[in-house]
């Protein structure tokens, strides 16, 4: 591992700057920790607000992640006070937390890491703690402490297995009391701390520890030939296997709140998958407790040969098991968190794992990526070992751990809502994409423009700052197309709750001068489209049994048709009709069909672009005065925009719609023609 410490830089900095500076340097190497695991620390002298001099210990703050961390996730606390609970023989977490935050300087700081005294005890003026892979790999064994004797030498003290709290900062001084000189100390199961006289000292010795434990495992790469591995399935098959579980995969482990779920298939995860004495060691328990608050303690294994029951079956094993495993530890007063698994592992196909978004589910695959590192490295010298199922449900299910949860911000009406929007990349389709991405929803956006499709999910995903939208090509017309997009969709979203079929074209001619060939294609994209998504949809929302919401963009054409445009209004209301139909179909299901009617939505449309000129032509109007004319014929005088479109669309999707079906709800500023009779 590089040491990318720069001093110069460093030497410009202020205390709080350098801490922030080297925890950021920690944070940057996925192979030190992930997602909030570890923390930092730094001492120093500071005067108080009455400008006498006091000790301070920064230390960063519970849940912050060292990779984006800056000054406001650090917490300040005075040393003297928390030295002297050196003192004490025990002490409770609550008492414990009680404390430290009577010891904070600024009470507008972070809660504390807990294990903040693990910093404050020592007296070195620099501490930093990793969940370092190569350490772990190392420690994770059933020699542990030869191991980590034989590659890092005698400057780091070894501390048996114990719960993070007080009793492990209590343990941690007591060895530093004993070997004074000590650099470090590793963790069993648990990580590594280095310290030092100043932040570059114990920065250099983590990567110095880390460094030397890759060097010991990259000597001993010699695990036998697997007789068993086998190889991944094709694609095809892989996707029938994956459109044959995931609706039922998503059912059941959405029993308390729907759940994404993301497929990751890499080379690294399928090399692993193919090596049955892996999989058995990954169900010994966690590489680290610290991963657990994402991966739960096991994972569950599948066959790809498994038949969807079968697949329903190891699910309601694997709840059960976690029931007992709760019954079995659980003290007065705990509620039992979500029993379902956060990892699958199934050979020949990839990992399946679970989050609200699909960007938690990719941490969470994140995670257990770096922990099949650990077990690898573990079985190279000798053999992969982990905690016990009751100090796994110590951490698991400790409240100073769950605190972390808590510190996520409410979720969004749309959270954990995940779509298909056709005619994305349009003015009312990017309009619609953006208003359910920003209420909380994941999105495929769908359009015949690739390209277009393309950039508008990666424009969301940035607005958004977290994986929620995909963009594919898809042309409603192809049946064999919204299959494939389906199969896009389940690989990172992993099912499906509302479509919103949107595409659409636009063409203007009185129907004595209207070709067929211009008919058929305006009946192919504006109704028989709308029927092969909507079928598609319903499909797999039946299959996967959580009802479901399709909204349809028609047009104020379907109420009041409009001279020259036969085609166009004749497609639609075949559109309204199918609508209605699929609402009296699928109401059984719990799936709900509605139906929006815009008029005049120019911002953004490329459809009016097209039909500008001949559409002002039939209104017997100069082209630059269309939108005027629109405007005024409604009786708000309104300029109907996208955004009204979407706020439409999400009232449908919302639970606020979660008793209307088979509706049609107008947004064109009032057309008496149009009002619905």
């Amino acid at each position: 591992m590089r040491n990318r410490w720069d001093d110069r830089y460093a030497r410009r900095l202020s205390p709080l700057e350098a801490l922030v500076y080297r925890s950021r340097l920690l944070g940057a190497e996925p192979t030190l920790g992930l997602f909030g695991g570890g923390n930092t620390s730094s001492k120093w002298e500071a005067r108080d607000v009455l400008g006498q001099p006091q000790s301070l210990l920064w230390v960063k703050g519970s849940g912050a992640d060292l990779r984006t961390c800056d000054a406001r996730h650090f917490a300040p606390l005075q040393l003297q006070g928390l030295r002297r609970l050196s003192q004490r023989r025990s002490m409770s977490d609550d008492e414990m937390m009680a404390l430290l935050e009577r010891c904070l300087t600024d009470l507008k700081a972070p809660r504390p890491s807990v294990e903040t005294l693990l910093h404050a005890f020592i007296p070195e003026q620099a501490v930093d703690h990793t969940h370092a892979d190569a350490i772990l790999a190392l420690a994770n064994t059933p020699q542990g402490q030869r191991w980590i004797r034989q590659a890092l030498g005698p400057d780091l003290l070894w501390i048996p297995y114990i719960q993070p709290g007080f009793a492990l900062c209590r343990r941690v001084f007591e060895a530093y009391q004993r070997h004074p000189g000590a650099h470090g100390a590793v963790l069993q199961h648990h990580g590594l701390m280095t310290w030092g006289a100043d932040g570059r000292t114990s920065f250099a010795r983590t990567i110095a520890c880390v460094s030397r434990a890759e060097r010991f495992l990259t000597a001993r790469r010699t695990s036998p030939r697997n007789r068993h591995a086998s190889a991944a399935i094709p694609v095809a098959a892989r996707r029938r296997t994956l459109r044959a579980w995931l609706p039922a995969i998503r059912r059941t482990i959405s029993a308390q709140r729907k759940m994404h779920v993301t497929l990751t298939a890499t080379p690294d995860i399928l090399a692993f998958l193919s090596q049955p004495r892996l999989i058995a060691a990954s169900r010994r328990g966690p590489a680290t407790p610290d991963h657990m608050l994402r991966t739960k303690r096991l994972p569950l294994t599948l066959s790809a040969a498994q038949s969807t029951g079968s697949v329903i079956r190891a699910l309601q094993r694997y709840t059960q098991s976690h029931a007992r495993y709760f019954e079995a530890y659980h003290a007065p007063g705990q509620q039992m968190l979500d029993p379902s698994p956060r990892v699958m592992l199934v050979p020949q196909v990839g990992m399946l794992t679970t989050g609200k978004d699909a960007t938690e589910a990719q941490m969470v695959a994140e995670i257990f990526r770096h922990a099949i590192a650990i077990m690898q490295g573990a079985a190279r010298i000798e053999a992969y070992t982990s905690i016990s199922a009751r100090a796994a449900f110590g951490v698991e299910y400790w409240p100073l751990e769950l605190y972390k949860l808590s510190l996520a911000p409410p979720e969004a009406e749309l959270a954990r809502e995940i779509g298909l929007i056709t005619g994305a990349a349009g003015g009312i389709g990017r309009a619609i994409a953006q208003h359910l991405v920003d209420h909380g929803a994941s999105v495929v956006v769908a359009d015949l423009r690739a390209r277009d499709a393309r950039q508008l999910a990666e424009a969301l995903n940035r607005r958004a700052g977290r994986l929620r939208a995909l963009g594919v090509a898809m042309d409603v017309t192809r049946e064999r197309g919204i299959e494939q997009v389906l199969d896009q969709a389940l690989e990172i979203f992993g099912g499906l709750d509302f479509v919103v079929s949107n595409a659409g074209i636009a063409d203007v001619a009185s129907i004595d001068r209207l070709p067929l060939k211009t008919w058929e294609r305006s009946l192919a994209v504006n109704a028989t489209g709308h029927f092969l998504v909507a079928r598609a949809a319903v499909r797999f929302l039946r299959a996967q049994g959580l009802g479901g919401a399709l909204v349809f963009i028609a047009s104020k054409n379907v109420l009041a048709p409009g001279r020259d445009f036969g085609a166009y209004s004749a497609a639609k209301a075949a559109e309204a009709q199918l609508a209605r139909v699929l609402a009296i179909e699928n109401g059984e299901a719990n799936i709900r069909v509605n139906v929006v009617h815009p008029d005049g939505v120019f911002d953004g449309s490329g459809l009016w672009e097209a039909i500008r000129a001949e559409r002002a032509k039939s209104h017997r109007i100069a082209p630059r005065a269309l939108e005027e004319h629109y405007r005024k014929r409604n009786l708000l005088q309104a300029r109907v925009l996208p955004e009204d479109v979407a706020e439409a669309v999400s009232f449908f999707i919302s639970k606020r719609s979660a008793k209307t079906t088979g509706c049609l709800l107008t947004v064109d500023g009032g057309l008496r023609e149009a009002f619905p009779r």
